[in-house]
């Protein structure tokens, strides 16, 4: 599954693209139902998911990430150990 998260639904720090060309090690933090990356030496919250009333679960899954000046893109992947029913 892709996400692709616009700019303009970023946390508002993050709105003006130049910074997200500067986000360093994105990552999805599942304790805070959001995605953290470093800028300017600081671990910083640049989207939360509980605005779209999602909560991620990674128990089933892994993702690629990748910030640039166009937001976020997210690729969720399901677990090939996931034999789930569905």
């Amino acid at each position: 599954m892709f996400i692709h998260i616009l700019p303009e639904e970023l946390e508002s720090e993050f709105v003006d693209s130049w910074k997200m060309g500067h986000i360093m090690h994105p990552h999805i933090d599942y304790a805070t139902n959001a995605i953290h990356g470093v800028f300017e030496g600081r671990d910083v919250i640049i989207f939360k998911f509980e605005r779209c009333g999602w909560i991620n679960d990674n128990r089933y899954n892994s993702y690629e990430i990748s910030t640039g000046k166009a937001g976020i893109t997210v690729n969720i992947k399901k677990n090939a150990s996931d034999n789930r029913k569905n």
